[in-house]
């Protein structure tokens, strides 16, 4: 008893706040937003990479195609190393991933690339927004290239092709982290 109350369990563990950048099709250490972004937020981020078994069993997928993924996040992560930064890479559908950062971290914020592929990953997208809206965080997703999504007309898309295809590259450049490499069970 304390102070004449019983105390039940009211030891509450704070989880460590973080954005996430989600990389799909885009995996550049340079001219990338997303990552340009989280490291303007001044909030500790991950870098995720998610292998989709509902992506890779898909009849356009082929193991060549995700081979070379593989390789240019290794790749990534050997640039990303001087900064004791690294891609986490998982095995697992994206809903699950995120589920599991959420019970493991307070995600304030997501960012990625739009992503202009099937209509497989279109649904995944549309499910994974109302996840977040319901967790109550963030997704920023950035245009990736000439393709707008979810336009219901061309209207004025010529001109917001002009301005993203002549917009300056963006230069990327990193903070060095002390962070410790996530231990999870959706590897490869």
């Amino acid at each position: 008893m304390l102070f004449g109350k019983s105390v039940k369990n009211s030891l509450v563990i704070k989880k460590e706040a973080i954005n996430i950048v989600w990389l799909k099709r885009d995996i550049r250490a340079q001219d990338h937003e997303p990552l340009l972004n989280a490291e303007k937020s001044g909030i500790p981020y991950r870098i995720v990479y998610v292998f989709e078994p509902s992506c890779i069993r898909y009849p356009d997928s082929s193991l060549r195609h995700f081979q070379f993924v593989y390789h240019s996040l290794l790749a990534l992560n050997r640039t990303l190393n001087r900064y004791n930064r690294c891609v986490d890479i998982f095995y697992g559908e994206a809903f699950d991933i995120f589920n599991f950062f959420k019970d493991k971290f307070e995600v304030k914020s997501v960012f990625s690339y739009q992503e202009s592929g099937i209509e497989l990953t279109w649904r995944r997208d549309r499910e994974i927004s109302s996840f977040f809206s319901k967790k109550s965080i963030s997704w920023t997703e950035f245009q990736r290239d000439g393709i707008v999504r979810g336009i219901k007309n061309r209207d004025s898309w010529n001109r917001s092709w002009h301005k993203k295809m002549h917009a300056s590259v963006i230069k990327n450049e990193y903070t060095v982290t002390n962070q410790k490499k996530i231990e999870h069970n959706y590897n490869l």
